[in-house]
């Protein structure tokens, strides 16, 4: 007990010098495998490595465990929430993700818009990244609803807009998509 370190938020390691990145909800995930070294892996019930920096309420071997409103255990549940979304690695150094190729957002937690830009890793937070995008504020979607439109540069070839699928929805008839994915999918 007086020979390791307890981490700060946001940094991680056993001499807390590794930074710990951004969480979003998990393009796709899978289980995580034997974490306990057990020989075998739990379902989502049995929660393991309780404390961590990264899963400090703990994590499961299996699929995320998750359950509705009404507190039912859901079985096969996905799109845990992750670090860098499960799109991207983490910089350990500046706590910054490394979005894969098609993927941006400071967590990697949505999908790219086209871009004819000559930039760094979208989303990576470097100079000249892709890390805002572009949404729709026309006088239909969303106006007045609370949404932030962040003005992306060479989206779409600066010839188009990218927009969310809840946007689209929006847009034809004003239907309403509301799943895990409504502000990711672009």
């Amino acid at each position: 007990p007086h020979d390791m370190c307890t981490c700060d938020r946001n940094w991680q390691g056993s001499d807390c010098s590794l930074r710990t990145c951004p969480f979003g909800k998990a393009h796709v995930d899978t289980p995580k495998g034997d974490l306990d070294f057990s020989l075998a892996v739990g379902d989502s019930n049995d929660v393991v490595i309780t404390g961590s920096t990264v899963y400090p309420y703990g994590t499961t071997e299996g699929y995320p465990l998750m359950a509705d409103t009404a507190g039912n255990v859901l079985d096969n549940t996905g799109h845990d929430y992750m670090e860098c979304s499960n799109k991207g690695l983490c910089d350990r150094g500046s706590g910054q993700c490394e979005c894969l190729p098609g993927y941006d957002g400071a967590a990697c937690q949505r999908a790219s818009c086209p871009s004819n830009a000559n930039s760094h890793t979208p989303g990576s937070g470097t100079e000249g990244s892709n890390t805002n995008f572009k949404v729709y504020n026309g006088k239909s979607a969303f106006l007045g609803a609370g949404r932030l439109s962040i003005t992306q540069t060479n989206q779409c070839s600066g010839h188009g807009t990218c927009m969310t699928i809840e946007q689209l929805s929006y847009l034809d008839y004003n239907n309403v998509y509301d799943l895990w994915d409504k502000d990711m999918t672009m």
